[in-house]
């Protein structure tokens, strides 16, 4: 059984969730994790690989984007299933759940205001269900 917690956005600005994404990685690599962020598509992963560089000046959050299963840095954002880890966080800001999602030691999903991305989260939240996991809803206001 994972634990798995949905961040559900608020805010109907796709950037917010973006800048959230970043906020949450800084917080799980300061505590020590590593970090895989999942996304859909290049235009995501290239974006989040500008914030994370440029979104703080007092953090430097070593990151790579990768096509493959390599990369050795603390977080990596990628559009393929990544082999996880008891010391890796996964952040979901894919409309897929990833089938090796109990390999690692905390899920994140991020959900944002989208409509398809709200309907692909709860299709998530019932695949978990099913699967026995400790589910929590965070409901997020960010500005």
């Amino acid at each position: 059984m994972s634990q798995v917690d949905f961040h559900i956005l608020d805010n109907e600005n796709s950037s917010s969730l973006l800048m959230y994404a970043c906020r949450v990685t800084r917080k799980a690599f300061i505590n020590g994790y590593k970090v895989y962020i999942r996304v859909d598509n290049k235009q995501e992963m290239s974006q989040l690989d500008s914030l994370l560089w440029t979104f703080s000046e007092l953090d430097f959050i070593p990151h790579r984007c990768v096509d493959s299963e390599c990369g050795q840095e603390p977080v990596i954002i990628g559009m393929i299933e990544h082999k996880g880890g008891s010391n890796t966080v996964l952040i979901n800001m894919s409309t897929q759940l990833s089938s090796n999602y109990s390999d690692y030691s905390r899920v994140i999903e991020l959900i944002g205001n989208d409509p398809e991305i709200k309907s692909a989260g709860r299709d998530r939240y019932r695949q978990y269900q099913k699967m026995k996991d400790k589910l929590k809803n965070h409901m997020v206001s960010v500005n």
